[in-house]
């Protein structure tokens, strides 16, 4: 009954709707990983690309769903300020387990209220159209790479799957405009860090279970209190060593890559270098954040 008291509000509402079903809501493929969220998204919006706005359910939670561009300029332009925390509170509470699942809990699309406000305002500088043109040097880099691939292939004679040849073009770029490592996935696609990067994208049917018995009453605050992890805390904890260890590296050498750590490490200390305002276009003009930090920001944020 927890789970499904609030089956039915949007039916009462009047608002067309995909209907709840326990326990995973409006589609129980969520529990079971037999569909991509997205692909889900996709089938909603279709069914109901007539309407301006349509409801789901998110196993126990009603999600309104907006189809109207002018409706959705209200809640992310216009009314901005009014909509700022738009995951429900559940939703944050289930990523508050053991110390890699709090990694997790600062991503920004995780965070809420003037935590994510801190974080928005501090890195906002860092994704001007001037910043990540600074980035393209690291793509072609990566792209040299992806025709030698190409080349090979091609002289080979034979069928390859072209999802995996870009999955390594995307992986690589990632790595090096991240943190300046290239992990050279086409030379060799087993090394640790593919798999760890893999593993950090793949969700089996067992991890949707660890993130559905969070959602359960009580469960979250008896993860939490034995640390318990259960978002891809070994892959996690890699990543997380890697991007410590970079950043020490960079403070102790003084070496500069110019990739986002180094921009990222530039906020930590205020010393991000801003655009001159002719050089931002309008979008990045809208993008803009006023917002004084009450926080400061730490390395597990950057991670």
């Amino acid at each position: 009954r927890y789970t499904t008291k609030q089956f039915g509000k949007w039916e009462s509402l009047g608002v067309p709707c995909v209907p709840g079903r326990f326990p995973g809501g409006s589609h129980n493929e969520l529990v079971l990983s037999s569909k991509a969220f997205n692909d889900m998204v996709k089938e909603d919006y279709f069914k109901f690309k007539d309407y301006d706005y349509y409801g789901t359910y998110l196993f126990g939670k009603p999600v309104l769903n907006i189809n109207n561009m002018e409706l959705i300029r209200e809640v992310l332009v216009k009314n901005f300020n009014s909509f700022v925390d738009r995951n429900d509170i559940n939703i944050e509470r289930a990523q508050d387990g053991g110390a890699m699942d709090q990694l997790w809990r600062k991503q920004l699309t995780a965070l809420s209220g003037d935590a994510w406000k801190d974080v928005r305002s501090t890195f906002s500088p860092i994704f001007t159209s001037g910043k990540m043109r600074g980035m393209l040097k690291f793509i072609v880099e990566v792209g040299g790479s992806l025709n030698t691939e190409f080349g090979a292939l091609a002289d080979s004679g034979e069928e390859f799957e072209l999802k995996d040849v870009f999955g390594k073009f995307s992986l690589d770029s990632l790595a090096t405009c991240a943190f300046g490592m290239n992990p050279n996935s086409f030379k060799d696609g087993q090394t640790v860090f593919v798999k760890n990067a893999a593993r950090i994208f793949k969700n089996t049917t067992l991890d949707q279970i660890m993130v559905v018995s969070r959602l359960i009453p009580g469960m979250q605050k008896i993860q939490k209190m034995l640390g318990i992890n259960i978002f891809k805390p070994k892959e996690t904890m890699f990543f997380r060593d890697i991007i410590r260890n970079v950043i020490k590296h960079r403070r102790e050498s003084g070496q500069r890559k110019n990739d986002l750590v180094d921009l990222m490490v530039d906020c930590m200390k205020n010393e991000a270098v801003h655009e001159k305002e002719t050089d931002i276009d309008q979008y990045h003009q809208d993008m803009k954040f006023a917002h004084e930090s009450k926080e400061n920001i730490t390395e597990d944020t950057i991670v």
